[in-house]
C-alpha cells in the first residue's frame, strides 16, 4: 500500500486558478492549501516524506501547461515521491468530456501514474451509457491506467442523482458497468454509509481510497455543507483503526490518499496513524 496526499498542481507551483476552482476551494475551507500558501513547498514536501507520504495524488487545474508539469516532476523528484494518481480538475463542475477525459489520460502518462479520479456526479448519466462506458475502457487500455470513479456526497446540486452518493445504487452501477472506484471516506459517511462494509463487498474495485474523517452535524446534514468533512484521522467519528485493519488482511494494493484539510501536524500525524494501522 501507498500513502499519497491530494493536492493541487495550484499548490505546488505558482500557477493562475480559474474562477470555479477558487469558490470550490473557499467552500471546502482547504487549510492545507493556505499551509502551501504560507510554508515552503521544499519544506513541507520533506516534511511529510519523514512522516511516511510515499507520493501524491495530483488535481491538475485547467491551467496546467507542459512546463509546469516538469516543474512538478522535478519537485516530486526531488523528495522521492511519485504522482500515483491524477485527479479531475474541480472545475468541471457538472459535465466532462471523453476529450477532457483523454487530456487527464496523456497527463497521467507523463507522471507515470496509474489511476484517474473521476467524479460521477460530472460523468453523470453517461455511466449508464454503454457506448461511453465502452471508450471509458478503450483509453484505459490504451494509456494502461484505470479509471477510479468517486462516490460522491450528496449536495444541492446532485440531489436528483442519487447513484453518485446513495452507496448501494454506486456500487451496483459501477460494478454493472465493469470500471474501478475511488472511495471517499468523507462522503460515504455524509450519507451514513458503512466504509468497512462498503470496502468488504467492493475491495476488487477500489483502486484509490480518499481517507479523511468525518464528524456528523447539521450543517452538512441538513444543509449539505462541507462543515467538519475532510477532517484529520482520528478528529471525527469515522471507524478509521477498524478501517485500515480491515486494508491490511483484504491486503489492499492501491494508493491510500489523504483528502484531508488539515495544517502540516495534522498531515503527518494522520500518515503515522494510516502506518501504525497497516502494521
Amino acid at each position: 500500500m501507498k500513502i499519497s496526499l491530494y493536492v493541487s498542481s495550484s499548490d505546488l507551483i505558482s500557477e493562475k486558478e480559474t474562477a470555479t476552482e477558487k469558490i470550490n476551494r473557499l467552500i471546502d475551507n482547504d487549510e492545507k492549501h493556505e499551509l502551501f500558501r504560507t510554508k515552503s513547498t521544499n519544506h513541507i514536501l520533506k516534511t511529510l516524506k519523514k512522516a511516511g507520504v510515499d507520493g501524491i495524488e495530483l488535481l491538475a487545474t485547467k491551467s496546467l501547461t507542459d512546463t509546469n508539469i516538469e516543474k512538478i516532476k522535478n519537485l516530486v523528484k526531488k523528495h522521492g515521491l511519485s504522482v500515483f494518481s491524477i485527479h479531475q480538475s474541480t472545475d468541471n463542475f457538472s459535465f466532462i468530456s471523453l476529450s477532457q477525459i483523454e487530456k487527464l489520460c496523456k497527463i497521467a502518462k507523463r507522471f507515470s501514474a496509474k489511476v484517474i479520479v473521476l467524479h460521477s456526479d460530472t460523468i453523470g448519466d453517461n455511466l449508464f451509457d454503454l457506448n461511453f462506458i465502452s471508450k471509458l475502457k478503450n483509453l484505459q487500455k490504451k494509456y494502461n491506467l484505470k479509471f477510479g470513479i468517486e462516490n460522491m456526497p450528496k449536495s444541492p446540486f446532485s440531489l436528483l442523482k442519487t447513484y453518485t452518493y446513495n452507496p448501494e445504487e454506486f456500487s451496483l452501477l459501477i460494478n454493472k458497468a465493469g470500471l474501478f472506484m475511488t472511495l471517499d471516506t468523507t462522503h460515504l459517511g455524509q450519507v451514513n454509509g458503512d466504509i468497512c462494509q462498503f470496502y468488504k463487498d467492493n475491495h476488487k474495485k477500489i483502486v484509490n481510497i480518499h481517507l479523511s474523517d468525518y464528524r456528523n452535524n447539521w450543517l452538512n446534514k441538513i444543509f449539505l455543507l462541507a462543515n467538519d468533512t475532510h477532517l484529520p484521522l482520528t478528529k471525527g467519528e469515522l471507524p478509521i483503526t477498524k478501517f485500515l485493519k480491515i486494508l491490511k488482511q483484504k491486503r489492499y494494493a492501491g494508493s491510500i490518499t489523504m483528502e484531508i484539510n488539515g495544517n502540516l501536524n495534522n498531515l503527518c500525524k494522520s500518515a503515522e496513524i494510516i502506518k501504525k494501522g497497516l502494521k
